[in-house]
């Protein structure tokens, strides 16, 4: 890799999707400074730890004006005016209040039997797959876990479910930190789509509300919250299709991964189950789903490692640089299973920390036992796999893997 091209790349989009090994240029650049300017989406990204922390617990930013300067740049209209309405891009009061609503509604989730669920699923899918040497995990099973597990929190059957599924990527990369027209107008597309669907099941529950999630979150009447179409539409679709579906399914893949090409590893996690936990927190630090926070703006001129982000500059946490930083993890570019203390920022803990982790780590957690119980050894066959390339988003699109069976 040429270290000039690898700078143009990291400015042109700091994410860099679909390399290989963004992290040996994230480690140049963090030695260079904590935060760089970068050309390419006209925004700032932290790439140090300790500021990115301060910067995630900082009320002088604004997602909801991040939103203003893409409907300046393109015009009216689009997806994010509907965007002002979603949870992570919401400031102040109106998130706080929303924030605990949907928390609240969290926490009547029953965790332990939506594990069973888990387990149950994962352990039938793999079985089915139990005269395969080798077999396609994104497609086989990533795509299909998180599905199920939304299906079965919502009330919304499977096989519709995959349909809707189809449409997370556009979704997803119209919250990207680079935006071009053809993010933008397929981010559109798959906002119509969802209204096409979950309107009419969200009119359906406001009749005849049940103990799934999605009856929860319409209203709670004793915090006073009544939520409108609109708001529920954007609560489906971004917290649990692109922070849930989406993220998932490259936190599995990733996963897979990481156990092939760390058999030491995978051997020891099978031979001691307590490590799936640490293990799994690993992963997230070592190579996050999310590699970087939704933008928001300053609101005011602000300092951040001996620089000045003028107010009205946008501004993202580069989460996979973060993780990697030498200076809270000894040897950061190792994937430890052990490691401890591991206080990762992949949940972006802060304003916006993300409501689902709990969701997340049970069905990495899940995952992970479900492969310790079926196969004694893994190995991903690199000519048939594919990276994904989505903006700040990283994982697999294909990886196929061979495997020995228990």
């Amino acid at each position: 890799m040429d270290i000039q091209d690898a700078i143009l790349g990291f400015h042109q989009d700091p994410c860099l999707p679909g390399w290989d090994d963004p992290y040996s240029v994230y480690a140049l650049m963090r030695a260079e400074a904590p935060i760089h300017w970068c050309e390419g989406p006209g925004l700032w990204v932290i790439v140090s730890y300790a500021e990115a922390i301060e910067h995630m617990r900082d009320h002088r930013f604004s997602r909801q004006q991040h939103l203003d300067k893409l409907i300046s740049r393109f015009g009216s209209g689009h997806i994010f005016e509907r965007q002002k309405n979603d949870l992570p891009y919401m400031d102040g009061s109106d998130h706080a209040k929303l924030r605990h609503h949907v928390t609240n509604a969290y926490r009547g989730i029953d965790f332990s039997a939506l594990r069973e669920f888990t387990v149950s699923f994962l352990s039938s899918r793999l079985e089915s797959l139990s005269g395969q040497k080798q077999f396609e995990v994104v497609h086989e099973l990533a795509d299909l876990l998180p599905v199920m597990v939304v299906s079965e929190l919502l009330g919304v059957p499977a096989d519709q479910q995959e349909l809707i599924g189809r449409k997370v990527g556009s979704f997803v990369r119209a919250r990207g930190l680079t935006q071009t027209d053809s993010t933008v107008a397929k981010g559109d597309e798959s906002i119509a789509f969802y209204s096409e669907y979950f309107l009419p099941l969200i009119h359906e529950k406001r009749k005849s509300p049940s103990s799934d999630l999605l009856s929860r979150l319409i209203a709670d009447p004793k915090e006073g919250v009544h939520l409108s179409d609109e708001q529920l539409l954007l609560i489906i679709s971004s917290n649990f299709y692109s922070a849930s579906i989406y993220t998932l399914r490259l936190l599995v893949g990733t996963m897979a991964w990481a156990m092939a090409s760390n058999p030491n590893a995978y051997a020891r996690i099978q031979d001691n189950r307590e490590l799936v936990a640490p293990a799994i927190e690993e992963l997230l630090r070592w190579d996050p789903p999310a590699q970087a926070t939704n933008a928001s703006v300053a609101l005011e001129d602000v300092e951040i490692g001996g620089k000045i982000v003028k107010a009205g500059e946008s501004i993202s946490v580069l989460v996979g640089a973060a993780n990697r930083d030498p200076k809270v993890f000894a040897d950061p570019d190792q994937f430890l299973i052990d490691r401890h203390p591991n206080p990762h920022i992949s949940f972006a803990p802060g304003l916006h920390q993300c409501l689902g982790l709990h969701l997340a780590k049970m069905e990495g957690e899940a995952a992970l036992n479900a492969f310790c119980d079926h196969f004694s050894s893994l190995s991903a066959i690199q000519s048939e796999s594919q990276r994904l390339v989505g903006d700040r988003f990283r994982g697999f699109d294909r990886l196929t893997l061979e495997v020995s069976r228990r």
